[in-house]
């Protein structure tokens, strides 16, 4: 009796673990549900997209919090434009280096270009006006950056976050951001 109790025990757990594994949308393409910005940038959905163009520094947060994860993000910017996106953030920040963990888009003469951890680990990804894809996995202070198909950036943080938001960043310019999914780690 006690082997039939362990073996539904870890078959429960496989399960849950595989029901965690699952990509989740973030955005429907229709409209900011699951949103919620922080300062004044005239973010809306275009085309399928979510696009900023103006306003304040700042971010545009989900509403709901994430630990260890990895998520799947296209992002369209053309040259010039400075933005980036947020991982284990919180609503407003003033210090990326040491809050979270932001993801840059911008150009090679920024500091931290397209791909780079800001303040942890940089990458110089180039500037491309064509849709792009960043996949990032978020996991026990682990961050790892894949641009395109190639992982760019394998960092490991002392002081590990506990979670937080996902945010999109408006800094400067044009950018677009679309294919937004999330797949939880670990169980539920």
């Amino acid at each position: 009796m006690k082997t039939i109790m362990q073996a539904l025990a870890a078959g429960l757990l496989l399960a849950g673990a595989a029901a965690g594994a699952e990509w989740q949308e973030l955005f429907n393409g229709r409209d900011l549900t699951g949103w919620e910005p922080q300062t004044k940038v005239d973010w809306q959905v275009k085309d399928g997209a979510i696009v900023a163009t103006k306003g304040a520094d700042g971010l545009l947060t989900t509403r709901e919090t994430y630990r260890d994860y990895e998520l799947e993000v296209e992002f369209r910017a053309p040259d010039g434009t400075n933005s980036g996106i947020f991982l284990s953030t919180p609503k407003t920040v003033t210090d990326p280096a040491n809050e979270c963990y932001e993801v840059n888009i911008a150009p090679a003469s920024n500091p931290f270009p397209t791909g780079s951890l800001v303040g942890r680990s940089r990458h110089d990804g180039g500037e491309a006006p064509e849709w792009r894809k960043l996949r990032m996995k978020v996991e026990s202070g682990r961050v790892l950056v894949w641009l395109g198909d190639k992982q760019i950036i394998d960092y490991k943080d002392r002081k590990p976050l506990e979670g937080g938001h996902i945010g999109l960043q408006f800094r400067e310019g044009r950018v677009e951001f679309r294919g937004i999914r999330i797949r939880k780690l670990g169980l539920p």
